[in-house]
């Protein structure tokens, strides 16, 4: 499945929700167990309601529906004029933090040289970049920024921030991508 990185409104933090904000709060109740979130995305789909999904802690991390099998739900809040439910999730290689908004360990960017740039993409929003946030540019003029779908096969010849970095959600990830790199 190929993922779309695409532009923001220009401002950082606007409209995609990365913006460095107040710790997530809240009186969402805690899930018991290790709740599979694919399991309860189909389950409150199959009730009629619609949801959204959202980091149990304070990272801010995009919760990535592509790879709902990979996380667990800690919290959900119910918002009844919408007929809807805020699912508050983790890695599933995570503990749930003991409240909603708690805090966790930021994971660090991975490497991605040398990578495909399909494959690039999915790795970063299963480390919780905003799809927003993400741009893939030309390796040769790194200021022009590309379609990903067309250079889907490209590799991944640099990246800023570099690997090894720490995470920050408000950071805005870019890919330098070429049919091969020089």
């Amino acid at each position: 499945m190929l993922v779309t990185a695409c532009g923001g409104s220009g401002d950082p933090g606007k409209a995609d929700g990365t913006r460095k904000s107040a710790p997530v709060t809240g009186s969402a109740n805690p899930v018991p167990g290790r709740a599979d979130l694919m399991a309860f995305m189909k389950e409150t789909a199959d009730s009629g309601k619609g949801f959204s999904l959202k980091d149990a802690t304070t990272l801010g991390r995009y919760i990535y529906p592509g790879a709902a099998e990979g996380y667990v739900v800690c919290f959900e809040k119910e918002v009844p004029d919408l007929e809807a439910v805020d699912l508050y999730a983790v890695p599933d290689k995570e503990n749930c933090p003991a409240r909603l908004g708690g805090k966790a360990p930021a994971p660090r960017v991975p490497d991605l040289s040398g990578k495909q740039v399909e494959e690039s993409l999915v790795e970063v929003l299963v480390t919780g970049y905003n799809p927003k946030r993400v741009k893939v540019v030309e390796a040769d003029d790194p200021g022009r920024v590309i379609d990903p779908k067309p250079a889907a096969k490209w590799r991944v010849c640099g990246q800023k921030p570099r690997a090894g970095t720490v995470f920050d959600a408000s950071d805005e990830l870019r890919l330098q991508a070429a049919k091969k790199c020089p």
